[in-house]
């Protein structure tokens, strides 16, 4: 018995989703509605920003442009790291030092 009424339960809900889903002002009404989330999203993030901004706390997007500087830097380094090993096998190496005469 608990079968027959899951699966008349199952088939009466999906004729109610599929009514739904074919309804017209009911899919404007759900667009509308996640829209307005979104758009609500969106002004609470540029709201949280402005507050953290006046806290002078880093939003996670100043995070991620010091991040791409770092990055950008530790390029820089490496490239000057290279080119000085680079130099300093090319330099010849210095000449012994010359031997004093013994003092007498």
């Amino acid at each position: 018995m608990f079968k027959k009424m899951i699966a008349t339960g199952e088939e009466r809900m999906s004729k109610i989703a599929s009514q739904l889903l074919g309804n017209e002002k009911f899919m404007g009404a759900l667009q509308k509605a996640v829209s307005a989330g979104l758009e609500v999203k969106a002004t609470a993030e540029r709201a949280a920003q402005t507050a953290l901004g006046a806290m002078n706390i880093p939003t996670s997007g100043d995070v991620r442009k010091l991040e791409g500087k770092i990055e950008e830097l530790e390029k820089v380094f490496e490239a000057l790291s290279a080119k000085i090993a680079d130099l300093q096998k090319k330099e010849p190496a210095p000449p012994p030092p010359a031997a004093q005469p013994p003092a007498h």
